[in-house]
């Protein structure tokens, strides 16, 4: 189940449609070229000292062109992307004689690094081994810079190229439906198919590569609204507008559209002064490339470079909060856009910075020093009943025994000693009265420390699956409202999701429930396929663990630590 879809199902009964498509709309729209040619890639030209030429691939020539003047690099290239990798070398796919070249702009040298030129095909290998098919787009694989990233569209595989030795190879080849223009997404890669939807590439914690549909149905049509339900016709090409948002060329329907990937919406976008942006506004021509240069969106189409700027879209600067380091008065800070501004002082500074045609307001916060902190807290652990120790994994990753008491612990943390307790208890027999339905996953959960929509979307799961527990418990149990569900991240990388019951009267009834509920969650389906997900391009991502009879959703006997928070008895510890 997707998380938009499960969600924004219930939204739709309640809204009409509009209502929910969020929208950007532009004040200012322009000509800004002929180029008589379709324009399938668009850059800022780096080689430009006065940075004012764009870099385009306008079949047949890769020109660096301004709306006054134009230079052809190269003549008798079908390029459809190209990326450069530095002032001097540009890295161009030549999607006609399937291979990707290299060209060195000062000496005019075009050589070959990767593919088989003039040689259709699908292999892996050096130059002259390895083959593509109408490769389309070239960006640099961010977690590795000496590699390229390619959109082998003919063969529905995105390829893998070593700058160094030339070597091609295949990343991943499922998926796909004609893959073109890619646009990085923090670490995950988002690629246009013209297959009629948007996808993304992740690369795993575990190492492996998975390749999902994020928007569009797959199916032709121009459909706005949840990722699930919206349509395009050959979309080409993204780029960001902000954090989580990005444009679409869509350019069968003639259009730009909004991918909105903190609220799983596609809406429209408007440009030629309608009174309510409910529809796209329509180009003459198809929109094939997209450029984000300082704001103002530059539009490759069928035979123009069109220009967008003025949006209504809010200002996207944070404010910042700096330390100070032991000792000094000043400290300097790396501002929005990259530009480090030397010497703020302890206190709230604020500054003013413009974005698109709007002037923004954000504050820098300079905090003093403060002393060394710890990081490691105080561990509390009950002694499972009939035993005389408990097991404690300690912050250094090993698990010792431990007798009733406390223990004065140490670890080196940053040239610093961190002085911290363990405690080990009896079960406070008090807490014996309720029960903890649990759930446990593993993979990485610290982004939940700092990522707070992260942390709405988990606590709207949790609550639908506090219902589905209820129905569960039937008149048997309540599912405290006076004990919220709750998480823990042990490690960083264990996520454990917790929902608490009322009291009982007594122990006895306590075990008894426990019983009758075990058996019910061993015959109801509801949690076997239990997957976790935070976004909406990563549905059924992380799987459930299981116990040794299969089960995902526990129950047990619960102990409250002393912050509220629920454990499972015996089994986990409390930190304090």
């Amino acid at each position: 189940m997707k998380p938009w879809l499960y969600i924004g199902v219930l939204v739709l009964l309640l809204k009409p449609v509009h209502s929910i498509v969020p929208s950007v709309t532009f004040d200012h729209f322009e000509l800004y070229l002929d180029t008589f040619n379709g324009v399938p890639h668009l850059e800022l030209d780096k080689y430009d000292s006065a940075c004012s030429n764009l870099l385009i691939s306008s079949w047949p020539h890769l020109t660096s062109t301004s709306n006054s003047s134009s230079e052809h690099l190269i003549s008798m290239l079908y390029s459809k992307g190209f990326t450069q990798l530095n002032r001097t070398h540009l890295v161009i796919v030549d999607s006609d004689d399937c291979c990707i070249r290299m060209l060195n702009r000062e000496h005019r040298d075009l050589r070959t690094i990767a593919g088989t030129c003039d040689s259709r095909g699908y292999a892996d290998g050096i130059v002259g081994v390895g083959k593509l098919l109408r490769p389309s787009d070239i960006v640099q694989d961010i977690r590795n810079p000496g590699f390229m990233l390619i959109t082998d569209a003919g063969n529905n595989a995105l390829r893998s190229v070593n700058l160094e030795t030339g070597e091609l190879s295949t990343v991943i080849d499922t998926g796909f439906n004609e893959p073109h223009g890619m646009h990085w997404n923090r670490k995950d890669l988002l690629v246009a198919n013209k297959g009629f939807y948007i996808s993304v590439v992740i690369w795993q914690s575990n190492g492996t590569v998975i390749n999902k549909i994020v928007a569009g149905t797959a199916t032709a049509g121009n459909t706005l609204g949840y990722f699930y339900a919206a349509e395009f016709i050959y979309p080409q090409e993204l780029v960001k507008l902000q954090e989580d948002l990005f444009l679409v060329a869509d350019s069968g329907n003639y259009q730009l559209k909004l991918l909105n990937l903190h609220t799983g919406v596609v809406g429209p976008v408007c440009f030629r002064n309608e009174t309510t942006c409910t529809r796209s506004s329509n180009f003459r021509g198809n929109p094939i490339s997209l450029l984000n240069l300082d704001d103002v969106i530059y539009i490759g189409c069928n035979h123009d470079i069109y220009r967008l700027y003025g949006s209504d879209l809010p200002c996207p600067y944070k404010n910042i909060t700096v330390h100070l380091t032991l000792g000094e008065k000043t400290v300097n800070v790396m501002l929005e856009g990259g530009h480090v501004f030397m010497g703020f002082t302890e206190g709230v500074h604020r500054v003013r910075k413009k974005y698109d045609l709007k002037m923004c307001t954000y504050y820098v916060n300079v905090i003093h020093h403060e002393e060394f902190s710890c990081p490691h807290k105080d561990i509390t652990v009950y002694m499972p009943q009939g035993q005389n120790t408990a097991a404690v994994q300690l912050f250094d990753g090993t698990t010792k025994q431990f007798q009733k008491g406390t223990y004065r612990l140490s670890r080196e943390y940053n040239s610093e000693t961190c002085i911290y307790h363990v405690r080990v208890r009896e079960i406070p027999q008090a807490n014996n009265r309720r029960l903890v339905f649990h759930i446990h996953y593993n993979f990485s959960c610290d982004f939940l420390e700092y990522d707070t929509d992260v942390r709405n979307m988990l606590h709207r799961i949790m609550y639908l699956d506090q219902e589905k527990l209820q129905l569960l418990c039937g008149d048997r149990c309540q599912i405290s409202n006076k004990i919220q569900p709750t998480y823990t991240c042990k490690e960083r990388k264990y996520l454990s999701l917790f929902w608490v019951t009322e009291e009982f009267s007594s122990d006895e009834i306590t075990r008894q429930v426990k019983e009758e509920l075990s058996v019910r969650l061993i015959q109801s389906d509801t949690w076997d396929n239990s997957h976790i997900y935070f976004h909406p391009y990563l549905e059924f991502d992380v799987p459930a663990e299981k116990n040794s009879n299969g089960d995902a959703m526990l129950v047990d006997v619960a102990i409250l630590c002393s912050d509220g928070k629920p454990q499972v008895h015996g089994a986990n510890a409390c930190e304090e």
